[in-house]
């Protein structure tokens, strides 16, 4: 059991948002592999494993996917924030506070934080709590010091990059998995 608890924390940290799940698909095709599964995918691309049984009339199904949560960068503030756009359906305030990473297209990665555009109760008073969370109030401060869009440029980070959301997989004493 361990062995497996492992092998699914391995593949639950794979960063893998809608589109970019292929690491996570050789993962698990390797898996198989290794375990004398065969495997196959299809014109999507989607990993099939076949264990054959006694009786090829009754069939047995698992389906699973191993896309994740996540965003693009639709815009760079001129503040050197980074504003979203979803990859698969999540409600807008419940990534506020989540910790996040920036794929850039040369392979380099940055943190960050999602946060809204009035996080702070000094500043903004009684705007922080009545402020929307959706696409135009939250936005990712990255864990750089950038100040400006051109700061944010010069570290490789453009829109269109990935942003995975941080899985946070814990496995609890009483046996749930998160």
């Amino acid at each position: 059991m361990e062995q497996y608890l492992n092998e699914l924390n391995d593949l639950l940290n794979i960063k893998s948002p809608t589109g970019h799940t292929e690491e996570a698909i050789q993962y698990a095709e390797a898996v198989f592999k290794e375990i004398g599964i065969p495997t196959r995918r299809t014109n999507k691309n989607a990993l099939i494993a076949t264990i054959l049984g006694e009786d090829d009339d009754n069939h047995v199904t698992l389906s699973a996917h191993v896309d994740t949560l996540g965003a693009l960068v639709k815009e760079i503030t001129p503040t050197g924030r980074l504003r979203l756009t979803q990859l698969g359906g999540y409600a807008w305030p419940t990534i506020e506070g989540e910790h996040v990473t920036v794929e850039t297209l040369n392979g380099k990665f940055y943190t960050g934080t999602v946060l809204t555009n009035k996080a702070s109760s000094h500043v903004h008073g009684v705007e922080t709590t009545s402020n929307p969370r959706n696409e135009k109030t939250l936005e990712v401060r990255i864990d750089e010091k950038v100040f400006t869009k051109n700061d944010v440029l010069e570290l490789g980070i453009r829109v269109g990059d990935y942003v995975h959301l941080d899985p946070r997989t814990t496995f609890t004493d009483s046996g749930f998995i998160k």
